[in-house]
């Protein structure tokens, strides 16, 4: 199977001493996957649009399972020049466009955004991790809600105070492979719980 997995610097595991992210540790012991880790530092959601079909033709396959993971949402919500660089509006529709052009080439699942501590900027994910939960459920998308749990652990949060004030060490990714590899849809969606999604 061939898992693609578009997003930003958590996608690609910024911070990480390992240089696996959760992504290569979500995978651990899985050599039926072929993993493509395509995170950008800095990619917001448009930026994600504007490439995701590109990259994906040249990694799909016709002879095995494929599946697409998105995740982003963090630096939609970071500010620039005082406000956010994406609104909560501009997020949403171009996760839409995401999931459902992703949908008609392969299997989607999305993965939330993960915690940041400066209070603003917590709210904004919070909302837009709700936002993206409810559209899921619409476009009856899988979607892994990482958001809570990695904050009520404060491995996350900690972490990142003590690195760059963003992105985790190891533990910290660490934890959130662990919350993802364990979640019934990365289960079926990888093929560990029969036919992948």
């Amino acid at each position: 199977m061939r898992i693609l997995a578009f997003g930003d610097s958590f996608v690609a595991g910024v911070g990480d001493p390992d240089h696996q992210g959760w992504l290569g540790r979500a995978l651990v012991g899985r050599p039926e996957v072929t993993a493509y880790n395509l995170g950008v530092r800095r990619d917001t959601s448009a930026d994600v649009l504007r490439r995701w079909a590109a990259e994906a033709e040249a990694r799909l396959s016709p002879d095995e399972p494929c599946g697409l993971v998105f995740a982003f949402g963090r630096n939609d919500a970071n500010t620039e020049d005082g406000r956010p660089r994406r609104s909560a509006a501009e997020s949403l529709k171009t996760a839409h466009q995401l999931l459902t052009q992703g949908a008609a080439r392969a299997p989607v699942l999305m993965v939330g955004p993960p915690p940041a501590e400066e209070p603003g900027l917590a709210a904004r994910l919070e909302g837009l991790n709700e936002a993206f939960k409810a559209l899921c459920v619409r476009l009856r998308t899988p979607y892994i809600d990482v958001l809570r749990p990695l904050a009520v652990s404060g491995t996350w949060l900690a972490e990142a105070r003590a690195g760059d004030g963003a992105h985790p060490g190891a533990a910290g990714y660490q934890q959130m492979a662990e919350l993802i590899a364990a979640h019934p849809a990365w289960r079926r969606f990888t093929g560990l719980d029969g036919i992948p999604a």
